[in-house]
């Protein structure tokens, strides 16, 4: 599935697919599109009874989920982050060093392989949030030009972070 134009309950199943949004955020956010539309969609109709884990793994509906990238889970993961909460920054840390990929050019894959040789290599945590924090700010233009355009079509969802 294309990032250009993408409906709403895709984007809705693509952050409870990376575990952004509840499975149970999720029917709730279904539920209430359900009764603002006059002809809701069946997937969005089968979400809303049977949830996205049932009817993915079941083949019940055609939306799917959107496979993003690396950069584009990193700006949202990045744009949702509490810089403050160092439970939060430590998830985060792990995640870009688990999952990191890409080019040195780019800025987001640079600063998870510096993060990944912290975290990972020198198991110097303190560290990696140290740069985190620093290196960050420096990126979340980009971040939150994805992200914003991204999480404004499902408004009203609620996210576990």
């Amino acid at each position: 599935m294309s990032l250009e134009n993408p409906s709403p309950l895709a984007i809705a199943l693509t952050l409870w697919n990376i575990g952004i949004v509840s499975e149970q955020n999720l029917i709730a956010w279904a539920d209430a599109q359900i009764l603002a539309i006059e002809k809701p969609a069946y997937d969005l109709l089968e979400i809303a009874t049977k949830g996205a884990k049932v009817c993915l793994k079941q083949g019940l509906i055609e939306t799917i989920p959107i496979a993003l990238g690396y950069s584009e889970e990193f700006f949202i993961r990045a744009y949702l982050l509490n810089l403050e909460c160092d439970g939060s920054i430590k998830s985060f840390i792990a995640w870009v060093s688990h999952n990191c990929c890409g080019s040195t050019e780019i800025p987001e894959a640079s600063l998870g392989y510096h993060l990944e040789n912290l975290y990972c290599d020198c198991e110097d945590v303190d560290a990696a949030i140290a740069m985190l924090r620093v290196e960050l700010p420096k990126i979340m233009p980009r971040c939150e030009s994805f992200a914003t355009m991204f999480l404004e079509q499902v408004s009203g969802l609620e996210l576990c972070i």
